[in-house]
């Protein structure tokens, strides 16, 4: 399967936007807040990393640089195969595949954290296997590794990602 990476998710005050824009690292620079990427591996983690950050630079970005996060279909549970066996065809996407184990994916995920991504965004395979591997398996052991909270700070998402909150569109001005 060839991957093309120009299917992009933009997150903007709340509102979540898809791109299949010609250029949609700009389109996400422009006025979003976070983006979402498909890498396949470390390196192109990182390749995508510097093509955002690049895209910021060439439209202007001023504030805070957008949070990029990853988006991978997870199977933990073993059931990928039995999946594709029922279905009578191997599940594609343009989001990484991962099958394995929680170590592995946290080994993963730790890795492209090192390429510079911010987040990730977990589709479980198959529900409700993988959801409660992702839970009980994933998430201790990324707290383990000091990789993930183990209490929230805040009480809403934006303050959970370290985004200001916007000013009200429908506040009146003083």
């Amino acid at each position: 399967m060839h991957h093309v990476s120009d299917r992009v998710l933009v997150m903007k005050d709340g509102r979540v936007v898809e791109s299949g824009d010609v250029v949609p690292y700009e389109f996400a620079a422009r006025g979003s807040d976070v983006v979402y990427v498909t890498p396949q591996d470390k390196d192109d983690a990182r390749r995508i990393v510097g093509q955002v950050r690049e895209a910021e630079a060439t439209v202007g970005r001023t504030g805070p640089e957008l949070k990029i996060f990853a988006d991978l279909v997870v199977f933990l549970g073993g059931d990928k195969t039995r999946l594709d066996d029922l279905d009578g065809a191997a599940l594609v996407s343009d989001a990484h595949i991962f099958e394995g184990t929680p170590e592995g994916l946290a080994d993963l995920l730790a890795g492209w954290r090192d390429a510079g991504l911010d987040g990730y965004r977990l589709r479980p395979g198959g529900l409700p296997g993988d959801l409660s591997a992702l839970t009980q398996g994933l998430v201790p052991e990324l707290q383990a590794r000091g990789l993930f909270r183990t209490a929230y700070e805040t009480a809403d998402l934006r303050g959970r990602l370290g985004l200001a909150r916007p000013v009200s569109r429908y506040a009146r001005a003083s």
